[in-house]
């Protein structure tokens, strides 16, 4: 049983990672990667997580990577990790909002929403 969950784990961690990479190369452009990265640190800070996925993400001014989630998530539901990331995922839309009142957010709405979407089937499956 453990090892379905681990698999359903690293199958979600694996679709929020090529998302959240979608999200760098697009907003990257838009505002550069230190300031997005300090966004993406910030969104982490202010997620509220309550199993701590959140801490396995790692950012830099070279991009985001969940590798370190992929390790540590082991007890976690695959549906908990959804949740993590998708309030994540959220949260970081609500920031890109305050800050270009949607600009970034209708340049990653046809990427982010269709994912999401996958992510839900996933862990419904």
């Amino acid at each position: 049983m453990a090892n379905k969950k681990t698999a359903g784990n690293l199958e979600v961690i694996d679709l929020y990672s090529s998302l959240l990479h979608e999200i760098w190369a697009k907003v990257s452009e838009l505002i550069g990667e230190t300031l997005l990265a300090y966004f993406i640190l910030l969104t982490i800070n202010r997620t509220p997580d309550k199993s701590s996925i959140l801490r396995g993400i790692r950012v830099s001014e070279d991009g985001i990577s969940l590798e370190t989630m992929r390790n540590q998530c082991g007890d976690a539901s695959p549906e908990d990790v959804h949740r993590a990331l998708q309030g994540f995922v959220k949260n970081l839309f609500s920031v890109f909002t305050a800050i270009t009142e949607n600009v970034i957010n209708r340049e990653l709405f046809s990427t982010v929403i269709p994912k999401l979407r996958e992510a839900e089937r996933m862990i419904s499956r």
